[in-house]
């Protein structure tokens, strides 16, 4: 049985339940899938994963499209790098048809060759043949698709920050709360070592207790949505703190600069510029 097939049985189970209890099942659904996609070490320089990274969000970015898709894109560019060995040419024509992918799956349309040379010149681009036809686009979406047995459904931070934000105490209302998590989230997305340590639902659970917590100085409420995650507040200070870094380092011009850029902007109630 497929992830879809298990996540219809799961809401048609939850039928009579009440909304808090379905987000419960939901998040522990989740958890015990998370470990099916979770990005294998060492596939990639980590500097180059950056660029590729920094690459997509400015896509993402220019497109328009829900954060989902971007969180999505990047999870099966991952799996697909770690699985096979790609060639130097053929990096980003394996960015491009990820996010095409991640956007059939979470958006209403989807980029063609010709959306993506009206995207701005960037580092990567200079780097990298900036420019594939559809057929190439094509082809690298099924090549994808067959080496990852179609299973696109995967749990991503993102999934996790929303069921975790869902909870009633945990600062739905609060927007800034919100897209300081986003922001730190996307920074542990992009960074290497933090995306390889740490399971999506631990970086989830973090960008939130350092963004209630150590930034927002918002700590009241917070025992209710920890219980929800299943990890301790010990469990959580190291990967915080080292969100904490992430974000003090990209501040003062260190690498996610994409990410730090996006978030500067009043969009984002500039949370990357908070001190």
């Amino acid at each position: 049985m497929g992830i879809a097939s298990l996540l219809r049985s799961l809401l048609k189970k939850n039928a009579h339940k009440t909304n808090d209890e379905v987000e419960e099942d939901m998040y522990g659904f989740y958890r015990r899938i998370e470990s099916q996609s979770r990005v294998k070490k060492n596939y990639l320089n980590d500097k180059v994963r950056l660029v590729l990274v920094d690459w997509l969000i400015e896509v993402h970015t220019e497109l328009g499209f829900a954060p989902e898709t971007l969180f999505l894109a990047v999870n099966i560019a991952d799996r697909f790098l770690s699985a096979v060995v790609v060639p130097w040419s053929e990096l980003q024509l394996v960015c491009t048809a990820a996010l095409v992918i991640a956007c059939k799956y979470e958006e209403e349309w989807f980029p063609s060759s010709v959306e993506f040379l009206y995207i701005p010149q960037t580092y990567f681009t200079c780097l990298f043949d900036a420019s594939f036809s559809q057929e190439k686009i094509n082809s690298m979406e099924k090549k994808i698709l067959n080496k990852l047995g179609w299973k696109i459904m995967v749990p991503t931070i993102h999934s996790f920050l929303v069921e975790i934000l869902a909870s009633s105490d945990c600062g739905d209302t609060n927007q800034l709360l919100k897209n300081m998590a986003f922001y730190l989230g996307e920074l542990a997305m992009s960074d290497y070592a933090t995306t390889t340590t740490y399971s999506p639902s631990m970086i989830a659970a973090s960008t939130i207790y350092a963004a209630r917590s150590c930034i927002l100085k918002q700590s009241h409420g917070w025992e209710k949505a920890l219980q929800k995650t299943g990890y301790s507040k010990r469990q959580l200070a190291c990967c915080a703190k080292l969100l904490l870094q992430l974000a003090k380092m990209t501040k003062h011009g260190m690498p996610e600069r994409k990410v730090f850029e996006k978030y500067s902007d009043s969009t984002w109630d500039a949370v990357a510029l908070i001190p």
